[in-house]
């Protein structure tokens, strides 16, 4: 496995200090040090590649480029790296085999009951649900405590308005909770209470509106840039592992080039 502090990298004779290393680290967030420094380099290493083959190619000079690396790589890529448009058909059997994301979100009016507890304390956990379905039992009763319960009990601040979080779409709440929230019907209270990472929440859903098809029309700029887009990136991949497979890399081992490189 290569170590992360290896006393130094060249790419063809130029060498990418440790100094480098460190200072390109704070653009590539990641789980560990090691990660986030590996990453780091290997962005060293392609930027260094690119520019290298921008000077071949009569585009810059080196040592100029490096002062303004991004613009450089970006007139090289401009130059290299030619893909094709998605034409009409293409653009259409995309729509057609991914009509789910050209629907726009249902929206919701919310109200929800939290008892919290932190995913790791078991006991905590085992507390809250006994909480939520005792609350749960009460409201099934008699429907029209969920406000009252909600002011006196929830830990989320919605408490004071009666535990309403106003109107709710996709993406804005926790992954469970939106599961849960996006199976229920209009005027329905959650039957059990919804795990999430916080703790177990007790929902009702005072109105949806449904979300709508959007026709392709409206789709089809969108679509022919993502097709555009993932053309390039594999464009981009591809040529760069070529221009790898003609340099001598040492001090560094380059798994290919899965991502873009400049962030």
């Amino acid at each position: 496995m290569m170590k992360v502090l290896a006393p130094g990298i060249e790419v063809n004779g130029v060498k990418i200090s440790i100094d480098e290393i460190n200072a390109e680290v704070q653009y590539h967030p990641a789980e560990s040090l090691f990660s986030a420094k590996y990453e780091a380099m290997k962005a060293l290493v392609i930027r260094e590649v690119l520019i290298q083959r921008a000077a071949e190619l009569g585009l810059c000079e080196r040592n100029e480029a490096i002062k303004h690396p991004d613009a450089v790589i970006d007139d090289l890529l401009e130059h290299e790296i030619t893909v094709p448009e998605a034409d009409e058909e293409t653009c259409k059997r995309y729509y057609e085999q991914n009509t789910k994301k050209f629907r726009t979100s249902p929206l919701f009016e919310v109200s929800h009951i939290l008892y919290i507890a932190p995913p790791d304390d078991e006991n905590a956990r085992s507390e809250a649900r006994e909480k939520a379905q005792s609350a749960l039992d009460r409201i099934k009763a008699t429907p029209g405590l969920f406000e009252t319960i909600a002011q006196n009990e929830s830990a989320c601040s919605s408490a004071k308005d009666g535990g309403r979080l106003g109107q709710i779409s996709r993406d804005q709440t926790m992954p469970a909770f939106e599961t849960a929230l996006f199976q229920m019907k209009e005027g329905e209270i959650s039957t059990e209470p919804v795990a999430s990472e916080v703790g177990y929440h007790i929902i009702k859903v005072h109105n949806r509106v449904d979300g709508k098809q959007l026709p392709y029309e409206n789709a089809k700029n969108w679509i022919a840039q993502e097709l555009h887009d993932k053309s390039w990136e594999r464009a981009f991949n591809q040529y760069v592992q070529v221009l790898v497979g003609r340099c001598k890399i040492s001090g560094f081992r380059l798994e290919g080039a899965q991502s873009p490189l400049v962030q």
